[in-house]
């Protein structure tokens, strides 16, 4: 079967959600929804009132921040409709998705309705995220329980990766595999296949141990911005922690989930652990849900805008605590999870305290879940890692931490040591995974041996070449790989991966080794983003130490590396995700093509602190936006640069108001509205799977390249076009919509766009514009008010509108 038309049954906040990821992914989507209650004559006289909630839903897409959608115009692949009126157009569905209340007899009444108007070949399957496959299958016909499956999408579905798969005895085969080939390939989920057991691997786990934390904190008096601070991002855990993590999903909702197991594992070892705090209940009682309600375990003061957090003991509100210790500093600027995470455990101080009984109690916890949840331990992290966003699942935590150095402190504790990590120490081995030969092996319980991970073998995980010694070159800022069949790879490693000189040389070796035996190069990497921009730090020192001609050393080697880039005979593919900006945007324009993931927040951001694009941003933009608009004109119908074409302007124009504006894409199809990638770029779902795409997309572009030639004929529109320009800026200045400093910006980059001082429309070389970008960079840098903001980000990570 192929899966193309979607029904998603239930158009609350999971429903809308699965309905727009699967609208961003490329299929059509019916939505369908109850009839609302008829207490409005008026309503009701109004045709639409029919379909008032999947309509409401589809508003909630529209106006969604963070968007659920990848692009606006996905919306438009939804449609609507209601229970009543509607059922039949199931009959044109591949899929069918329910997503009602999280009631069993609901579900159930839901799937009698629909049965008989479902395909043959169709499958239904059920978003819940802890009622079981038998439980819900019970009483439906032998048909409907061969193409029934558990799709359980975490919230929200564009943005979490996780997809559990939950099969019965009687599902086809055929329904399972293609369910998840359609997840995997088409929606980007990583798909992890779940027992029939409550709440399944993720939930199992993680709900368990954020109840579990709850009580920890209570019994021990733990404030909850300390809990938070030690197991959020020090930990390799997400910024919400613990305590903004159950405001986000609904106090309600955690206790939902938690009550599942409570009900129905009573042998499992956390069962009291999963009845509700008295706070907890207090905090539900009085609808303190969380963000839903306004507050929670933290919510904003109205006057002040603070954030204030809740004391457990008193269920009070108070000004937020800043918790520090000498362990929380010392894992502020370590690159890896795992290390952060042991130096936390480990501690003799106050976050110690907090961190060993959490992450302890959860590694036993998880350790005796297999092989009730999952009969391997690579579902289970993938589970935690995916469905949330840690750093580390359970078992890599495990082997972060040391698993003998755990065991032995968990001995003077005088506690047990679970069984399958006896069994592991037993074998002779120390560790859950070893690295070797490119791929990782995990520690498989049913043979008692190390087998390879499944599921990996067309994926480039970096780390895995570095342990094959396919590493070719390495310096302190970026390392060269091999990736095979002559493709190089230039992987960044700085902080936050800023480009810095150390990144600039690599890009020249691979390029070196590229251009003498191999076939391309790829600029990608395994870290959080793909770059947040230039040095700031190092060009802020230059600026105020008056090193001019240091300065200008380093603006051109950057635009020397991308004009390198452009040029070589060999092409360079860029391979952004996460954030791309600035200056990392401006090595994505330099190159032959972009692969990026569907993740990607793209931009020339340096307006931000008082700068423009110098490394070629400026001038890669415009040719790009050119192309762009040369595409959208057919010879036939018109001549480029005739009258009505407005000649040179409209990419000046498009090019000032991304770079100005600093206009960050939410999406890499965002991005290529924006003119920042273009309709020819690849975009990969999966961001496990995005190296390994680039890798394909660039031995395909090597056949056959040939770089483009140097231009020397670009059309710029002069002192008229930057005028245009400028006078808008200065209405935007007297509207108070623009700063004062932003004016100087604004003018400078005008000029640099518009092509310098020549008074009207005439040609340019790229070499011309380079020259206008590196005095136009090198003048900001001298005034005061762009090293304010260069300070400010730097102290703040915000920007300063000054």
């Amino acid at each position: 079967m192929q899966i193309n038309k979607i029904a998603v049954l239930g158009s609350g906040v999971m429903g809308a959600g699965i309905a727009a990821h699967l609208a961003g992914c490329g299929a059509d989507v019916l939505l369908l929804d109850i009839l609302p209650s008829a207490d409005d004559s008026a309503a009701t006289a109004d045709p639409s009132w029919r379909n008032k909630l999947p309509l409401a839903a589809v508003e909630r897409i529209r106006t969604s921040r963070p968007s659920l959608v990848y692009s606006q115009k996905d919306i438009a692949r939804i449609r609507v409709g209601n229970f009543e009126d509607d059922l039949s157009k199931i009959s044109e569905c591949d899929w069918v998705i329910e997503v009602v209340l999280e009631k069993v007899d609901v579900k159930q009444k839901i799937f009698r309705r629909i049965e008989p108007f479902l395909r043959p070949d169709a499958v239904i399957t059920s978003n819940t995220s802890g009622l079981g496959w038998e439980m819900l299958a019970e009483k439906m016909s032998p048909a409907f329980k061969r193409r029934f499956l558990i799709t359980h999408f975490f919230n929200p579905p564009r943005y979490m990766k996780l997809l559990e798969l939950v099969a019965g005895t009687d599902t086809d085969t055929d329904a399972i595999v293609e369910v998840a080939r359609f997840c995997e390939d088409v929606l980007g989920k990583g798909v992890v296949r779940a027992k029939d057991t409550p709440n399944f691997i993720a939930n199992r786990i993680g709900a368990t141990h954020i109840m579990d934390v709850m009580h920890l904190a209570q019994e021990m008096s733990w404030p909850i911005e300390a809990v938070d601070a030690v197991l959020g991002p020090a930990a390799g855990r997400p910024k919400s922690a613990i305590f903004r993590t159950a405001d986000i999903v609904g106090l309600d909702t955690l206790a939902f989930v938690a009550e599942t197991v409570f009900r129905r594992c009573p042998a499992d070892e956390m069962h009291d652990r999963l009845k509700l705090p008295q706070f907890l209940a207090q905090m539900i009682a009085k609808n303190w849900v969380g963000q839903k309600s306004g507050q929670g375990f933290y919510k904003k003061d109205k006057e002040t805008g603070a954030i204030l957090s809740l004391d457990l003991s008193t269920l009070d509100y108070r000004p937020g605590i800043k918790f520090k210790t000498p362990s929380l500093g010392a894992v502020k600027d370590v690159p890896e999870a795992g290390r952060r995470l042991a130096t936390l455990v480990f501690a003799e101080d106050q976050a110690g305290a907090i961190a060993w009984p959490a992450v302890s109690r959860m590694l036993i916890y998880s350790a005796d879940r297999v092989p009730e949840i999952s009969d391997d331990i690579v579902s289970v992290d993938r589970a935690m890692r995916w469905g949330f966003n840690w750093a580390l699942g359970p078992f890599e935590t495990w082997d972060a931490l040391g698993v003998k150095k755990v065991c032995e402190r968990l001995a003077k504790e005088g506690k047990d040591v679970p069984a399958l990590v006896g069994a592991l120490l037993e074998s002779g081995r120390e560790a859950f995974y070893e690295r070797r030969d490119c791929k990782r092996y995990y520690y498989d319980i049913s043979s008692k041996d190390m087998r390879p991970e499944q599921g990996v073998d067309n994926l480039i995980i970096l780390e895995n070449f570095k342990c094959a010694n396919r590493v070719v070159a390495k310096n302190s800022g970026a390392s060269l790989f091999d990736l095979g069949d002559g493709v190089f790879c230039c992987e960044f490693h700085t902080k936050m991966n800023a480009i810095d000189g150390d990144i600039v040389s690599m890009i020249h070796q691979g390029l070196d080794l590229a251009e003498k035996e191999g076939t391309g190069l790829l600029l990608a990497n395994d870290g959080e983003n793909f770059s947040v921009g230039a040095n700031l730090l190092l060009i802020l020192m230059t600026a105020e130490q008056g090193s001019w001609e240091e300065l200008e050393r380093i603006v051109r080697e950057f635009q020397a590396v991308g004009q390198r880039m452009r040029f070589s005979p060999k092409p360079v593919v860029a391979v952004p995700f996460g954030m791309a900006l600035g200056g990392g945007c401006e090595l994505c324009l330099a190159a032959a093509a972009r692969h990026a993931a569907a993740e990607t927040y793209m931009g020339l951001v340096e307006a931000g602190v008082g700068l423009i694009p110098a490394g070629g941003g400026c001038k890669n933009l415009l040719l790009q936006l050119e192309g762009i608009i040369r595409g959208m004109h057919r010879p036939i119908d018109r001549i480029w640069f005739s009258p009505d074409d407005a000649g040179p302007y409209p990419k000046v124009r498009w090019a000032f108001e991304n770079i100005a504006m600093a206009k960050v894409s939410t999406s890499a199809k965002e991005a290529v509205g924006l003119g920042i990638l273009t309709k020819a770029d690849g975009i990969t779902l999966d961001r496990d799977r995005l190296i390994a795409d680039a890798r394909v997309a660039l031995i395909k572009l090597a056949a056959g390249y040939s770089p483009p030639a140097k231009r020397e004929d670009i059309t710029l529109p002069g002192r008229g076009g930057k005028m245009a320009v400028v006078n808008a800026l200065r209405e935007f200045v007297r509207q108070g919509r623009a700063t004062s400093h932003d004016a100087v910006v604004g003018e400078k980059l005008a000029h640099v766009l518009s092509g310098g001082d020549i008074p009207t429309n005439h040609t340019a070389s790229e070499e011309h514009i380079l020259d206008l970008e590196r005095e136009a960079f090198l003048s900001l840098c001298g005034t005061e008010k762009t090293k304010e903001r260069m300070r400010h980000m730097l102290t703040t990570g915000k920007p300063l509108r000054n």
